[in-house]
């Protein structure tokens, strides 16, 4: 029972009114809530579930533990049946990776970086003691040693 004291819609009925079937060639995008791009649907005993893994199930039946759903479009809002596809932890890494989606999150790409590559390149170059270059950059002394013994930033 809904809070209300009323029945609660079934989940089909609540999923398919948050499908937008026209915004997406092919796809079907889910226009409730969302987090990383993965639609969110509330089930009756309120724990959230991921909108394509709720496409699959309705459209398919349980899916078996330990496999994920993956999707043939990448397009993670997507919860067209015929675009989803179970599969390993290993089969999702593996079409990540045959599809060039897995990017390596280091140096300048990784969002969390309090150095540029000149940085990194200017702290090399540097004979000033390792707590005068931190000072200088906005880093500990150990992240300059670890810059300096090529520990961080490998690639540079």
């Amino acid at each position: 029972m809904a809070r209300t004291g009323r029945p609660a819609t079934p989940i089909r009925y609540r999923f398919l009114a948050r499908i937008d079937f026209d915004i997406t060639p092919g796809c079907w995008e889910w226009t409730g809530a969302k987090t990383f791009g993965y639609g969110l649907i509330g089930s009756r005993d309120g724990v959230l579930l991921r909108a394509h893994r709720v496409a699959y199930e309705l459209a398919y039946g349980p899916i078996p533990t330990g496999l994920f759903v993956c999707h043939h479009c990448d397009n993670p809002g997507c919860v067209r049946p015929s675009h989803l596809f179970l599969g390993t932890p290993a089969d999702n890494m593996a079409d990540k990776v045959i599809k060039g989606r897995l990017v390596h999150m280091y140096g300048e790409r990784n969002g969390r970086a309090k150095l540029s590559a000149a940085d990194v390149i200017l702290i090399r170059a540097s004979d000033d003691s390792y707590p005068c270059i931190a000072r200088r950059f906005g880093v500990t002394p150990s992240a300059v040693g670890l810059i300096k013994r090529r520990k961080l930033w490998k690639h540079l």
